[in-house]
């Protein structure tokens, strides 16, 4: 992919693939200097060792912010190895009203009528049920309040039916950003946010907490948008 962005042909011998002077023209980016950012996310030490020496973003799902600290720092450190910096990303679920009250009320509704076997028949049957990362948000789960709650707005109950990310932010509009800014005075400059139900959560997510907050743009901060549009597939180039 790297040779793609970069070359003018693709030349490799490895264990699946095998090429050698394959143009790369149809698979130029709009992206110039390097090519799209690779957003990359594991917990086991070849999936982090993999992000350190190829990707930009590293992703990790909620954790308490001295779990998340003690990651980031790992996967610097074999940054560093390879000589190498990356940025760092969340992905989180998220529950925010305009009060603090509202918002755990509809934390607790939302697994009301959940049972634990009909949570974890869900959990089970996710291609991803038996990863790192799975067990790490149900050590989460394990070390929550009786309200699910690991730390003040950050809530594992969504965990209970499905695997993956497993926690949300739960709180007004100022605790979340609160929360928000807190992670982003850590290192972190990517979020994907989501909730439950999808569109209500993101019309909340929309009108009370995106106008609020400061963001880039990775793609400008790392120099990969072109100040005119290429001939590359995705510009003014031809596509095939």
């Amino acid at each position: 992919m790297k040779q793609a962005w970069t070359q003018d042909e693709i030349n490799f011998n490895g264990k699946i693939y095998n090429f050698e002077g394959v143009s790369t023209e149809p698979a130029r980016p709009y992206q110039q200097n390097g090519g799209p950012l690779l957003y990359f996310g594991g917990y086991s030490p070849d999936a982090i060792e993999l992000c350190a020496e190829h990707c930009d973003v590293y992703l990790m799902w909620p954790e308490s912010k001295e779990d998340l600290a003690n990651r980031m720092l790992a996967v610097n450190a074999r940054a560093e190895a390879h000589g190498r910096t990356i940025d760092y990303g969340l992905r989180v679920h998220m529950i925010v009203r305009d009060t603090e009250a509202e918002a755990r009320e509809f934390a607790r509704e939302l697994v009301s009528k959940l049972d634990d076997d009909t949570g974890s028949a869900i959990r089970d049957r996710a291609l991803d049920s038996g990863s790192l990362g799975v067990s790490r948000q149900a050590r989460n789960r394990d070390f929550a309040d009786m309200e699910g709650f690991i730390e003040p707005h950050l809530w594992t109950g969504v965990g209970r039916a499905r695997s993956g990310c497993g926690a949300a932010l739960v709180g007004s509009v100022d605790q979340v950003l609160s929360e928000i800014e807190s992670y982003q005075k850590m290192g972190m400059r990517s979020f994907i946010f989501s909730g439950y139900p999808h569109l209500d959560e993101c019309d909340y997510v929309g009108k009370l907490i995106l106008p609020e907050l400061k963001t880039c743009s990775l793609p400008h901060e790392y120099g990969r948008v072109p100040t005119t549009t290429p001939a590359t597939p995705l510009g003014n180039g031809p596509r095939r």
